[in-house]
C-alpha cells in the first residue's frame, strides 16, 4: 500500500502526518515534511507544514525514488506541486507521479527530469496557479521531450485544488484533455 511504499508515519503528540523525503537517486532520507491534521490550524496559529530546516528541496523530487521504474515503463511523468497529490494518485494505482514541493522548479529538478528515460512530461499544477506560470514551467522541457499540461479550463475542480484532488473519473478526464505544449503554445 501507499503507506508502506512511502514509509508514512504519524506524530500523535503534534497531530501531524510525517512524510520522509527520500533522495530521488538512492532513497536516503534527507528530511521530513510534517503536515497537520488539525482542521482549524490557521485560527489556532499552527503552521500547516513543518519541513526539516535546510532540507534541499531544489535538488530533490518527491516520489521519484519510489516511482522511477514505473515512470520509465509508462514513458511519462506527471509533475504535481505537493506530496499529497503523489500519494493520492499512488493510492489509486497511478505510479507516474512526482512532486516539486512547491510550484517553482529549479535547474537541478529540470535536469533530473530531463535525464529520465521518458518521452513526455505532464505538468499538473494546482488550479490557482496562473496559466503563464504553467507555460513557463513547460518551457524547461520544450524541444527536449514532449511536454503537456493539465489545466482545468472546464472549471471542474475547486479554486485551490490539484488535478489529483478530483476522483479518478475527473482526473482521467483532465489527463485525456491535457494541452500539448507545442509551437503554438510556445509562441503564446
Amino acid at each position: 500500500t501507499t503507506i508502506i511504499k512511502f514509509d508514512l508515519g504519524y506524530d500523535y503528540k503534534h497531530k501531524r502526518i510525517v512524510l520522509p523525503l527520500k533522495y530521488w537517486k538512492n532513497g536516503i532520507v534527507l528530511g521530513y515534511n510534517k503536515r497537520t491534521v488539525i482542521d482549524d490550524y490557521e485560527e489556532l496559529g499552527i503552521k500547516k507544514y513543518y519541513l526539516t530546516p535546510n532540507y534541499p528541496k531544489n535538488i530533490n523530487i518527491y516520489g521519484l525514488y519510489e516511482n522511477k521504474e514505473m515512470i520509465e515503463l509508462y514513458g511519462y511523468c506527471v509533475i504535481f506541486e505537493a506530496e499529497k497529490s503523489v500519494l493520492r494518485r499512488d493510492s489509486r494505482n497511478d505510479f507516474s507521479c512526482v512532486a516539486l514541493q512547491g510550484h517553482h522548479i529549479s535547474k537541478e529538478q529540470v535536469a533530473i527530469i530531463n535525464g529520465l528515460n521518458i518521452k513526455e512530461v505532464v505538468i499538473a499544477l494546482d488550479k490557482d496557479i496562473d496559466l503563464n506560470e504553467v507555460r513557463e514551467m513547460c518551457e524547461h522541457f520544450y524541444l527536449k521531450k514532449r511536454v503537456s499540461y493539465i489545466y482545468d479550463k472546464y472549471d471542474i475542480l475547486n479554486k485551490k485544488d490539484s488535478p489529483a484532488d478530483g476522483n479518478n473519473k475527473i482526473y482521467d478526464y483532465l489527463f485525456r484533455h491535457r494541452v500539448v505544449y507545442d509551437e503554438k503554445e510556445h509562441n503564446e
